[in-house]
């Protein structure tokens, strides 16, 4: 048995494509937790990500010839799941006539060893709470891609259907904010969401 930590994505998608089922199985447990944290973040329904992220590995298992360039499998991932989020959003509003607000959920965990005071633990969670929630839906949606996932601006922009340029100002539009909403947590908000990969 294959261990999928010894492999990249590209790998184990270029041996599935050559007749390696067992690589798909690995590239699907690589990447599955990956893609739930993101559609959670995108739609809170955690029986709908994982229907839709059944679908889109049915649907790269049936179809692999979706994926043409190896090197952006991970940006494809996202945008398909992206995409299948939003449709299913359209979807359930049209036929319920709800019409919420784009949202999109940018978890994190300020559990640290190293904040032992139990009311000075509290303070800070708060602060990180107020500036995350001064932040757009897509501007935490940037934040998690280009900080949690360590994605380039070219893969964002894929993702998220905008230029690499538009995606370098949100980026940076986002960033201003949380310093302008408190500066001293900046650097710090930043580290914990990459520790929270």
């Amino acid at each position: 048995m294959k261990s999928f930590t010894l492999y990249k994505d590209s790998d184990l998608w270029h041996s599935f494509v050559q007749g390696d089922k067992e690589s798909f199985a690995l590239f699907y447990r690589r990447n599955y937790p990956k893609l739930y944290s993101y559609g959670m973040s995108l739609c809170q329904d955690q029986e709908q990500v994982r229907d839709l992220i059944q679908e889109l590995f049915v649907k790269l298992y049936t179809t692999p010839r979706l994926i043409k360039e190896y090197s952006t499998i991970q940006p494809f991932l996202f945008a398909s799941l992206r995409n299948a989020c939003i449709n299913h959003e359209k979807f359930r509003k049209r036929h319920t006539g709800l019409y919420e607000t784009d949202s999109f959920e940018l978890t994190y965990s300020v559990e640290n060893n190293q904040i032992e005071d139990e009311e000075e633990h509290r303070i800070v969670k708060e602060k990180v709470e107020k500036v995350i929630s001064s932040l757009t839906p897509r501007q935490k949606e940037i934040i998690y891609l280009r900080f949690l996932h360590q994605m380039s601006y070219e893969e964002i922009a894929g993702i998220m259907n905008l230029s690499p340029q538009a995606a370098r100002n949100l980026t940076y539009r986002a960033m201003e904010k949380m310093r302008k909403e408190n500066p001293e947590l900046l650097l710090w908000i930043l580290c914990l969401f990459m520790l929270c990969k």
